[in-house]
């Protein structure tokens, strides 16, 4: 059973060692746990289920209108988007950096907003949702850090400007998300209060051999982009050969689910591994009286800054291990969006391939645009 976390006792520091106690366990274990008692208020993620549901029902042409249609990277990935692959829909907000030209943007994950222009509701609900999930997410990263035995602040300058990018996603039934680890640090979910499909599959490593940096290291570019597309697939190997298989994780409406990410796992050499997850679903007859047949889901996805260079303290290396090749935060999440959207809009259908050619694509990413 996946791992659930009260969070409830941390909130006026009662117990809050038994809580970093669970938090590392549930996270050295599969790198996939559930939070209850986080402190979100239930009517924020009450009212923004309701207004991301409302917005997915929407007729096509006002959801496609340009105010607030993705144009992929032109966009930095956020706005509407329909993928007529298989009928599934994403709307991303992420972190506002305001400039008054282009040449002034940060980075490719750095812009504006889109939002709908008849739709303040949308916006005001998305927006408070976003804006407590970023708090939520750098309070969690704290107990992260304990559970590492690093100290509560470790990451507090990291994620002064986070890498912060909230997807609300609507999936119709019979429609499914392939198997893979989140490119990012840390993901924090939102799942359907009705309908369920997440599934992780049990922790099983490849049986091969690490590198000389370590299996953590292995499939990091000498660019600092992370290659690994064949993990995945081993490690579904070795759980098939062991007789390991998928675990639905158990839908509770107000929880939060927290996986770590390969940028994490990179961070830790390991100690907590990114999980593979997928979605699978289908709209069953035992959700006959749900309001919609669509599953509804929202995932922040959380990272430090662009600049933030990722390597892990002496604290947390091999003794005697080579330094792990650093990896900076910027390049390597835009790497995992450029290759993650050839997979999403069906163009790419092979992840390897999908990373291929977003690593031919990525030669300038750390330079912004002109």
């Amino acid at each position: 059973m996946i791992p659930i976390v009260d969070l409830s006792c941390t909130q006026d520091r009662r117990d809050s060692a038994s809580v970093t106690r669970q938090i590392h366990d549930a996270a050295t274990r599969g790198g996939f746990f559930q939070v209850v008692g986080h402190g979100v208020s239930r009517d924020v993620i009450d009212g923004v289920r309701l207004a991301a549901r409302r917005f997915f029902d929407r007729p096509l042409a006002e959801k496609s209108a340009a105010c607030c249609l993705s144009q992929g990277e032109a966009t930095s990935w956020r706005g509407y988007e329909h993928f007529a692959a298989d009928g599934r829909e994403a709307f991303e907000i992420g972190c506002e950096y305001r400039f008054r030209h282009e040449a002034e943007r940060v980075s490719l994950l750095h812009g504006t907003n889109l939002w709908p222009a008849d739709d303040p509701e949308f916006k005001d609900m998305v927006s408070a949702y976003y804006a407590e999930m970023v708090v939520f997410s750098r309070r969690l990263l704290g107990m992260l850090a304990l559970a590492l035995n690093l100290d509560e602040g470790y990451f507090d300058q990291q994620v002064r400007e986070p890498l912060a990018q909230l997807r609300l996603w609507k999936y119709p039934s019979g429609t499914a998300l392939p198997a893979h680890k989140d490119h990012g640090f840390l993901t924090v979910l939102l799942q359907d209060a009705e309908h369920g499909g997440l599934q992780v599959l049990r922790r099983a490593l490849p049986s091969r051999s690490p590198g000389p940096q370590g299996s953590a290291a292995s499939g990091i570019s000498k660019a600092g982009l992370d290659t690994e597309s064949n993990d995945v697939a081993d490690e579904i190997a070795v759980a098939k050969a062991e007789g390991r298989g998928w675990e639905d994780v158990q839908v509770l409406p107000h929880a939060l689910v927290i996986n770590v990410g390969r940028l994490f796992e990179i961070f830790t050499q390991q100690r907590f591994p990114a999980a593979i997850h997928r979605v699978r679903f289908a709209h069953g007859a035992e959700h006959k009286n749900a309001p919609s047949a669509a599953r509804i889901s929202l995932a922040l996805f959380f990272a430090p800054g662009w600049d933030v260079v990722i390597e892990p303290p002496a604290v947390l290396r091999e003794a005697g291990a080579p330094r792990p090749r650093p990896v900076q935060t910027g390049p390597h999440v835009l790497f995992g969006y450029r290759w993650q959207q050839y997979m999403n809009s069906g163009e790419i259908q092979d992840v390897e391939a999908a990373k291929r050619r977003a690593m031919a694509e990525s030669a300038d990413a750390d330079r912004p645009p002109t």
